[in-house]
């Protein structure tokens, strides 16, 4: 059975305790601000673009009173979730110094029967995570390292939360559904059977039936026939 997608979803505005928690939306929004920001100062533009990516989506489901909520918290608590991990690992090893890696040249190059030689030399530099001798870019780079997983964490949950709400004020599921939603059982007319009812008439005589229709649930009364009019025949005994 094929089900359009409008059938799983709440339509209009959500649950009102998914609208009592608009302002951490707002603080949502504002956090990933400060972090585009920072990306972009400290030249981190992947960063910067996967940020802008997730701030144009909230603002799109915060717009018209929250109204296209139901349609992106899933897909929202998705991508917040993913990135939640995948920042909050690198940040584990870093708290504790960040490591900057560099490739020097350690000779000039020589020539050494015909071919040219080369040397160089990887040198690794760790310094504490805000170092403000290394100037305000790489200070930056690690305050949006330090919020970025915060803001995740945050956007993971409150989608999360406005997914199951939504869930739970569903006016039905498909396991609820005996048939399809739109086999609407019609009405059917009351079934009728004649009646057949005798008249006598005044010389004894007993008359052809007069078929009367009456419904099958209304009840048996003298209302329910049709009284003979025409002509009365007495019937020949021989």
């Amino acid at each position: 059975m094929l089900v359009s997608p409008d059938l799983m979803m709440q339509l209009g505005p959500p649950p009102q305790e998914v609208i009592d928690q608009q302002w951490l939306w707002k603080l949502l929004m504002f956090g990933f601000t400060v972090v585009l920001l920072l990306q972009l100062f400290a030249m981190d533009v992947a960063g910067a673009m996967l940020t802008a990516l997730l701030l144009a989506f909230g603002w799109v489901m915060l717009k018209d009173g929250m109204c296209e909520m139901p349609k992106y918290a899933l897909i929202y608590a998705v991508l917040c979730g993913l990135n939640f991990f995948f920042q909050i690992l690198p940040l584990f090893s870093e708290l504790n110094g960040r490591v900057t890696r560099r490739i020097e040249v350690a000779s000039p190059p020589t020539f050494v029967n015909g071919t040219q030689m080369t040397t160089y030399t990887l040198a690794t530099q760790t310094t504490s995570f805000f170092d403000f001798s290394q100037g305000l870019a790489y200070n930056a780079e690690s305050f949006s390292l330090l919020l970025g997983p915060l803001c995740m964490g945050l956007g993971t949950y409150l989608a999360a939360f406005a997914h199951n709400e939504m869930q739970r004020y569903l006016p039905m599921s498909m396991e609820s559904w005996d048939d399809p939603p739109l086999a609407v059982p019609m009405p059917t007319a009351p079934e009728t059977r004649p009646q057949p009812s005798l008249r006598v008439t005044r010389e004894g005589a007993r008359e052809s039936p007069v078929f009367s229709y009456r419904p099958r649930s209304s009840p048996v009364g003298r209302d329910t026939y049709m009284n003979f009019s025409g002509q009365s025949h007495k019937l020949d005994g021989g």
